[in-house]
């Protein structure tokens, strides 16, 4: 499962995918490709528009991290806005979740500024592409690392322990804000809950003629939407809330990143993502230093929100059905849809292991 690190797209748009579920797509004649020379060339026409001065770009290099979105390091230096360390990601169109959406990050830069939840500033974004050619957004740059789960037992246990609380309070935070109050609240969409809609987008996902087919997948599928549990609390969701999906800097989360898959929903959704071993270097405790029931206690005490063992155990079963969704998205892309990102190739192989500890959480959830 350790393919899963860096995935994670806008749920929503997968739950309505152009692809038809009962004929298989059209393989291209070539697969598109985004050529880091164009990209950096429009880029400068962009920021050069937006700022009413002519912009230069340095130091611009793709960054390997992410399975999705292409993520771009490079310096703006202009007369009106100085040199300024900027991240761009880019939205491919044969990516993992393709098509893509900027709204969700967009939403999620704007109306977390300020707030308890670290976020980079927003500079720009486009969602038809303006001058790149795909849907876009760009951000400042946040100085520190992001810390790598497989690698925690090279730190120190009281620097992990500290962050992991820090963690646990800053989702804490983003689930006592008033989602109403945001725009946020433009993502619902109709009368169905989000985590309902999730559901039955993961299942028409794994339904597609190009997809490998578990009969487990299928049953705990419409196990998971016939018993998917009321929310106390209608939250902002992060989607993607794990080990590595932030940056430390001095002993501090300065920022919380990847907000592609954010929608409103159930919390609890949040906590048994990060609480997944698969984000935990296999180990059944929080970045390897916090138990389960420390965690969950910290978490309540904190955001005010009951967490019972069977609304968490159902949860921690959808975070596995997601998981082995985007397993097979994934070897889509990559097969049918021919993004040329080798790590893809291989999530194939990983879904065994997936679909094992799938069922194992179902029984705990029933």
């Amino acid at each position: 499962m350790a393919g899963l690190y860096e995935v994670g797209e806008l749920m929503l748009e997968a739950a309505q995918r152009s692809d038809d579920v009962t004929a298989a797509a059209p393989v291209p004649t070539r697969p598109v490709v985004v050529n880091d020379d164009a990209v950096r060339t429009a880029l400068a026409l962009h920021l050069s528009r937006i700022s009413g001065s002519g912009t230069e770009i340095t130091s611009f290099g793709r960054k390997s991290s992410g399975f999705s979105w292409i993520t771009y390091a490079f310096v703006a230096r202009s007369a009106a806005d100085g040199e300024r360390k900027l991240i761009l990601r880019v939205g491919p169109p044969n990516g993992l979740f393709a098509p893509y959406s900027v709204l969700p990050q967009v939403f999620a830069l704007q109306a977390l500024a300020g707030s308890g939840v670290p976020v980079p500033a927003l500079v720009s974004s486009e969602q038809d592409g303006a001058e790149i050619g795909f849907p876009f957004f760009i951000c400042e740059h946040i100085e520190g690392d992001v810390p790598a789960p497989w690698a925690a037992s090279e730190l120190d246990p009281d620097h992990k322990r500290a962050i992991a609380r820090q963690f646990v309070e800053i989702l804490a935070s983003l689930h006592r804000i008033d989602p109403d109050a945001t725009p946020f609240v433009s993502l619902q969409r109709g009368d169905e809950r989000a985590e309902v809609q999730a559901i039955a987008g993961w299942r028409a996902s794994l339904a597609r003629p190009t997809a490998r087919y578990y009969p487990l997948l299928d049953w705990g599928g419409r196990w998971l939407h016939d018993n998917c549990p009321q929310p106390s609390r209608r939250t902002i969701v992060h989607g993607d809330y794990r080990i590595g999906n932030f940056i430390e800097h001095e002993g501090r989360i300065t920022a919380i990143l990847d907000w592609e898959l954010t929608h409103l929903g159930d919390p609890r959704e949040d906590l048994a993502w990060a609480m997944m071993p698969t984000f935990n270097a296999r180990s059944r405790k929080l970045y390897g230093v916090l138990e389960r029931a420390e965690v969950i206690d910290l978490y309540q005490n904190a955001s005010g929100i009951a967490v019972s063992d069977k609304s968490l155990a159902f949860y921690e079963a959808y975070a596995l059905y997601q998981a082995a969704a985007i397993q097979m998205c994934a070897v889509r892309a990559f097969e049918v849809d021919r993004f040329n990102d080798m790590r893809l190739a291989v999530m194939a192989s990983q879904m065994p292991s997936i679909v094992r500890a799938f069922e194992r959480a179902l029984e705990a959830a029933a």
